[in-house]
């Protein structure tokens, strides 16, 4: 972004806050796109939501669409490795309840409620 918009160098605790604004600032979408979700009783965000939100952050999706076809990106200087991030999330912690079906099979009552 810094090279788009003519810069030739900064110093790094300017990039280091420009990360965390940004970072900051996607992850308040992310929570207000869940909060949409959440109070339309569903699990998942969608499209419908992220456009909420960015209607609430008065977020103008032309000027938005504009930008994004005039602005060229320049390529990094240095490739950018892939990294995985392991999911924090509670739910990732909790143990699986897998039956698997054949024991399933065994354990149920048959419909004549005797057992056979």
């Amino acid at each position: 972004m810094c090279l788009t918009v003519g810069w030739s160098r900064t110093k790094p605790s300017a990039l280091t806050y420009l990360a965390a604004l940004l970072e900051r600032y996607l992850r308040k979408i992310g929570q207000l796109c869940m909060g949409s979700a959440e109070l339309n009783n569903r699990t998942a965000a969608n499209l419908n939501d992220l456009a909420f939100v960015f209607t609430y952050l008065r977020i103008d999706m032309e000027h938005l669409e504009a930008y994004c076809r005039e602005v060229t990106s320049n390529p990094l200087p240095n490739p950018v490795p892939f990294v995985t991030v392991p999911n924090s999330g509670h739910l990732s912690r909790l143990p699986s309840f897998s039956v698997p079906r054949d024991e399933l099979k065994r354990k149920r009552p048959s419909a004549a409620g005797n057992g056979e």
